[in-house]
């Protein structure tokens, strides 16, 4: 049964990084601490226990570090190497998501320290005199609070930086999200203006050219001078709508982004993530073909978004572009963070892309490499040529 405090980016690596460390403590702890008693015995394997399941099990953590502390307070006797494993168990419970953990264990930690105090002098002897037992008890408090209560303070400070990174993120995505949306709303409300002009260009030629055709037919026996002006107005009128048509498409065809606009926005967007704490290294090989251009930086603004929410900001994110015959190639990878800022996704962001690719002739790729340490992501365009009106 899973703990319900168990850490919910937890992976494999690390269980077995906990096991591990945990059985090295053991196998130290437990030998040393054979020759002072069953208590101190007692102690070592509790907190071996607590610190092989600190992560996977936080519940069994803090049961098996009371018991610990209960054990060596009732026979009054110490284990160092225990007591100096606490620093650890304190830290994760500081830096714990849940907020009850993070401030019990700051409760617990308060309440140890005290007992510690008092303890000290009992446990060592210590009876000399009121102010020898009186520096015994501010000795048992402070070491105490140094090895649990610094423990607690790491974990908590790495927590809070932790939650600002987070947020932080969390505000450059949603800033990428918000122009992502603007950008599509500026692209339908484009398409829907064309859609509208061509609407307005066929319907008014074709109504013209369907009256002067019928007047034409009817009047090409009784009156040849009038159908051959009809015949003539059909002729310039479909003329005219055919080179209103050609605008239309140009306009349709033409990209927002221009290249000198692309390589403005990809300055903008590479500052906006290396704000956000990402290294990338920029590899772009300049490409001058506008027609896919705006595929091509919708591609690069979803992988750095993607890159910010699951890679590992640690790491540089490399950025290829390139043409290759009658190709444009774009290539995106970064490393995979084992513990990611933002965990999860519906996978709509490489479904959209791939739509994007699709769109333009092209074909999208992304997936692990190198034993999923690694994430790439690569498009696939026709380098198209711009056309004339004529053709």
């Amino acid at each position: 049964m899973r703990d319900p405090l168990a850490l919910p980016d937890l992976t494999r690596r690390g269980i077995i990084v906990d096991v591990a460390l945990a059985g090295v403590f053991g196998l130290i702890a437990i030998p040393i601490h054979a020759f002072e008693g069953a208590s101190s015995v007692m102690a070592a394997i509790l907190v071996t226990v607590a610190l092989a399941c600190r992560r996977i099990a936080p519940s069994t953590m803090m049961v098996c570090a009371l018991m610990s502390a209960a054990v060596q307070s009732i026979d009054l006797r110490i284990a160092v190497l225990p007591c100096a494993a606490y620093a650890i168990l304190f830290y994760t419970a500081g830096g714990h998501p849940d907020r009850r953990v993070r401030f019990g264990s700051l409760a617990v930690a308060i309440g140890g320290s005290v007992l510690a105090g008092i303890l000290f002098p009992f446990v060592y002897d210590i009876d000399d005199g009121l102010a020898d037992r009186a520096a015994g008890h501010l000795i048992g408090l402070l070491s105490c609070a140094v090895v649990v209560g610094g423990g607690w303070a790491t974990g908590f400070i790495r927590h809070q930086k932790r939650s600002v990174e987070q947020a932080r993120v969390a505000g450059t995505i949603a800033e990428l999200e918000r122009k992502r949306l603007l950008d599509l709303y500026a692209e339908q409300t484009e398409r829907t203006r064309l859609a509208r002009d061509m609407h307005d260009v066929v319907a008014h030629s074709l109504a013209v050219v369907v009256a002067q055709a019928e007047g034409a037919r009817y009047a090409m026996t009784t009156d040849p001078d009038s159908a051959r002006k009809a015949l003539g107005v059909i002729a310039d009128t479909a003329r005219e709508a055919l080179g209103d048509v050609r605008g239309l498409l140009e306009e349709l065809r033409r990209d927002d982004t221009l290249p000198e606009a692309t390589h403005t926005d990809r300055q903008r967007l590479f500052e906006r993530m290396r704000a956000a704490g990402m290294t990338i290294v920029d590899e772009t090989v300049p490409v001058t073909d506008s027609a896919t251009a705006d595929v091509t930086f919708r591609v690069l603004t979803e992988c750095l978004t993607n890159a910010l929410k699951y890679g590992d900001l640690g790491q540089p994110v490399t950025i290829t572009e390139r043409r290759d015959g009658d190709r444009q190639i774009l290539s995106v990878r970064n490393a995979v963070a084992a513990d990611p800022i933002a965990p999860g996704g519906a996978g709509y962001g490489i479904v959209g892309m791939t739509e994007r690719a699709l769109r333009v002739g092209g074909t999208l790729t992304a997936g692990a490499v190198d034993g999923g340490t690694a994430w790439v992501t690569e498009l696939t365009v026709p380098a198209q040529t711009q056309e004339g009106p004529g053709r």
